[in-house]
């Protein structure tokens, strides 16, 4: 299966998590940037060391390694769309409990959140593209989302739907859920500037609005939908603009439920979604922000189909 390297990749956008990072680094002092730099180090390697130690505990049954290394909202998204708590994952662990992944799988850490991302075969021997978030806390990293996807094999077509020309003076969808109101009440001003930045750029999108849209965005922000492949910012950028030549109906998703984790200047938000009019099947979404520049931005979108 062709993992989404392109997203990641030096042509297209810089690695997750390393754009702004390294331009700030560049403003401290030396001693202070060795210290960072270590730090980091730190965190990655005691991050890999409890993913791996999570991965044997699944794959071996062992219940109360496990049970240490999951954080208490912890969810697990397989690849059909299917939730499982932190009691079903526990109670199911070998029916559940994936491969090795392939590879080395990908790190980005933003503080107290990380992620960890790459290829592996699930529970049902099928090839999923995952997207595994970490909360860190007094008593080391624990997993808090596994999210697992099946993606577009690398030759398939892009699966955009051609969309219809509209008259110019033709007004964009209303969609009040998101846009006005979201089925979640914020418990801090950072999750009240997260939902007000995600309302902002949904109703970007509604209007085909690419500039709008692009601020609230990270550089290496990257979405993986069922089926389709990897969009970079920049190429969801450019389909944005070419439907704004038509002003095409640009519909999103409503909110059917939310959670959000807040650690810093980096926080995790779990959704699941409909769309008006079943125009896409109901999916289930795992994001993740960053706070650059004053300003809250997705970082990356895992968005699954619920199957059936």
């Amino acid at each position: 299966m062709r993992q989404p390297k392109k997203t990641t990749s030096k042509k297209n956008q810089p690695k997750m998590g390393q754009t702004k990072k390294n331009q700030s680094k560049k403003n401290m002092p030396k001693s202070k940037r060795r210290t960072v730099k270590a730090q980091a180090g730190s965190d990655e390697a005691a991050l890999r060391a409890a993913a791996q130690r999570l991965d044997t505990a699944l794959r071996s049954g062992n219940k109360a390694a496990a049970a240490k290394l999951l954080a208490g909202a912890f969810e697990f998204i397989d690849e059909r769309g299917q939730k499982h708590s932190r009691a079903q994952l526990l109670a199911s662990l070998k029916s559940l409990a994936p491969a090795r992944a392939a590879g080395k799988p990908r790190l980005s850490v933003y503080g107290a959140i990380a992620m960890l991302a790459g290829a592996r075969s699930s529970a049902r021997k099928t090839e999923v593209y995952f997207l595994d978030v970490w909360l860190k806390g007094k008593d080391g990293w624990r997993a808090l989302v596994r999210h697992d996807n099946v993606l577009a094999p690398a030759d398939a077509a892009p699966a955009h739907a051609p969309s219809q020309p509209r008259p110019r003076d033709a007004q964009p969808p209303e969609c009040n859920n998101p846009l006005a109101f979201v089925p979640y009440q914020p418990k801090s001003t950072a999750e009240r500037a997260i939902i007000r930045s995600f309302q902002t750029l949904e109703q970007a999108v509604t209007r085909n609005d690419a500039d709008a849209w692009v601020p609230h965005m990270a550089d290496e922000f990257a979405v993986t939908r069922t089926n389709q492949h990897p969009t970079s910012k920049a190429e969801r950028a450019a389909f944005m603009r070419r439907q704004q030549t038509i002003n095409a109906e640009t519909f999103v998703a409503e909110v059917a439920g939310m959670k959000l984790w807040v650690r810093g200047k980096a926080a995790v938000m779990r959704a699941d979604h409909v769309m008006p009019g079943n125009r896409r099947p109901p999916y289930r979404a795992t994001r993740v922000w960053v706070q650059r520049d004053g300003r809250w931005q997705m970082a990356v979108s895992q968005q699954t189909t619920m199957a059936g």
